[in-house]
């Protein structure tokens, strides 16, 4: 199996876990939201991008509804409290059973395998470097040192565990409000200055930071993937959000969209991605998600995620639900 394939395994392996284990409290809504608790709050607060919790938008979009139980399972371990399973007695396995189940067994065991300040392999100096940083607490590196590892190597089970502690989500975990300024979480603000590489990039990025979310896109789309300036305009010219448009307001779309259409083909270069491909553009907000995990830096793949399908670059849950309203 090659490599973005197993990958792509675990992934929808995790999203399928996830989605099971996401049946809602009962409240007056039929959300889960009433039932946070305030470090649930805190640690989805962070695995979005937020600074402060209070900052946290209810209810959450439902691409995001699997964050919240796997919060409820990380402050259980924090409290001691029992975790979320399935009861032994009604037969079903629990989430975590069924993603053991189609694991390998080196990463099901890799949290009790390795430590948080373990020292690299030493075969590879940029996994090495991702290895480090991810075992110092960055989710953003875990998640690179994740899709960058030979299977089946210590590398991958150091990431799958983030960093030898859960294998659990590791913005959830780690609690990484950096992830989306860069890999190594390198922080922005509407003054931070423009890299001066690019003149045409370096205006997007200055109508970014007055505001413009039709310049934050055009950065998203444009800009050499994982860039300072692809990062500044992700989160919004520094402001920290997933969807410019609710913070900024709505000034047009980029020119990186013109002339797109969620019917475009796929550039067929990798059959799962492919099939993410499609069902993004088929108003799929969890595929349009993986494929933007998943799909190759500053490719095709991954610009047609970030913009939901050739659509806008938003929160995609939110924007295909804005759609099918109107």
């Amino acid at each position: 199996m090659s490599r973005g394939a197993f990958v792509s395994c675990v992934a929808a392996t995790l999203l399928l876990a996830a989605c099971t284990s996401s049946e809602p409290s009962a409240d007056a809504s039929g959300s889960t939201d009433a039932s946070l608790s305030d470090c649930e709050h805190a640690r989805l607060a962070a695995a979005l991008g937020l600074s402060d919790a209070a900052e946290l938008s209810l209810p959450l979009d439902p691409a995001d509804e699997p964050l919240a139980d796997i919060a409820r399972d990380i402050c259980a371990l924090d409290t001691g409290a029992p975790r979320s399973t399935t009861p032994a007695d009604t037969g079903v396995p629990s989430p975590a059973q069924e993603r053991d189940a189609a694991l390998p067994a080196a990463l099901v065991r890799a949290p009790a395998l390795f430590d948080p300040d373990d020292s690299p392999p030493g075969d590879d100096p940029a996994l090495d470097e991702l290895w480090v940083v991810c075992g110092q607490g960055s989710a953003s590196a875990c998640n690179a040192l994740l899709y960058e590892s030979p299977a089946g190597s210590d590398y991958e089970a150091f990431a799958f565990s983030c960093g030898g502690r859960e294998n659990l989500h590791c913005s959830v975990l780690l609690g990484d409000p950096g992830a989306d300024a860069g890999l190594l979480g390198i922080e922005f603000d509407a003054e931070s200055p423009a890299p001066g590489n690019i003149p045409e990039l370096d205006g997007w990025w200055a109508a970014c930071a007055d505001g413009s979310s039709r310049a934050c896109a055009q950065l998203v789309l444009s800009a050499p993937g994982g860039s300072a300036y692809a990062s500044f305009g992700w989160t919004c010219g520094g402001r920290t959000t997933r969807d410019c448009v609710l913070l900024m307001g709505d000034d047009g779309a980029p020119p990186a969209l013109a002339g797109r259409s969620p019917q475009d083909p796929p550039p067929g270069d990798d059959e799962y991605l492919d099939q993410l491909w499609q069902r993004c553009g088929a108003a799929d907000a969890p595929a349009c998600r993986d494929l933007a995990t998943f799909g190759p830096p500053g490719s095709d793949y991954e610009r047609y995620a970030l913009s939901c399908g050739w659509r806008a670059v938003r929160a995609c849950a939110r924007l295909f639900a804005e759609l099918s309203a109107t």
